[in-house]
């Protein structure tokens, strides 16, 4: 399973890199507009930051058009970046029409909510879909087991696309991956917790505390 960060921040994708734990990273309208004014110059600093490929959306979800349009440009603008179009019927037809005109452009289907657009994104050939299974459990306050089902499918009829699915808390994290998943996207505060738990800050603690008493502040040799 590849893990990405959903972020918009340049410091955090590095810092996460820095890590050695992300593959690439997933933004959406609302992290980009938490940039600044200068939509393309945050977009730019994204990709330069991210070790893989970097998910953003085209903007709309009515008109096949602007969508398509949007899609060759972000492609133009560099080649890390796969196109995110909503699971609309617009959305859809667009898919179908660069996978037709512009098979070179990637797609990601994204806000998939259930399991028959996530069909629909298998059948029409999308590269990848994105399940919005973590939200919906932070909703509707219950666990969401899209990526079986969803994995099941693809798998009865032969569809390539690979599945994505937007991590909320460590639980989710490692049922996705159970699952099978092909990519996990988390936000940086929720990534932040993969490292985290309560019983190994009280072993660790408990460790330290013996050796202190034991033997001060000494270490081991530093070769």
């Amino acid at each position: 399973m590849q893990l990405f960060i959903d972020s918009s921040s340049p410091d955090e994708i590095r810092q996460a890199c820095e890590w050695g734990i992300i593959d690439g990273v997933t933004t959406n309208p609302a992290l980009i507009s938490k940039g600044g004014p200068d939509m393309q110059a945050t977009l730019r600093k994204v990709v330069e930051a991210s070790p893989g490929v970097v998910l953003c959306q085209a903007v709309g979800s009515r008109e096949v058009v602007p969508l398509k349009a949007q899609a060759r440009w972000l492609h133009r603008f560099s080649e890390k970046i796969v196109v995110k179009l909503p699971p609309s019927p617009a959305g859809l037809r667009a898919l179908q029409d660069l996978k037709r005109e512009s098979p070179e452009i990637k797609i990601a289907i994204t806000l998939v909510a259930s399991i028959a657009q996530a069909y629909l994104a298998g059948k029409l050939g999308a590269d990848i879909v994105a399940l919005f299974n973590g939200p919906l459990e932070q909703v509707l306050d219950q666990e969401v087991d899209m990526v079986a089902p969803v994995r099941k499918i693809y798998a009865n009829y032969g569809f390539k696309t690979k599945i994505l699915s937007c991590g909320r808390f460590p639980r989710a994290f490692g049922q996705f991956a159970e699952a099978g998943t092909d990519i996990c996207t988390m936000r940086f505060e929720f990534m932040k917790l993969l490292f985290e738990h309560p019983y190994t800050d009280q072993r660790v603690n408990g460790f330290m505390a013996d050796w202190k008493q034991a033997f001060g502040e000494a270490t081991w040799p530093e070769a």
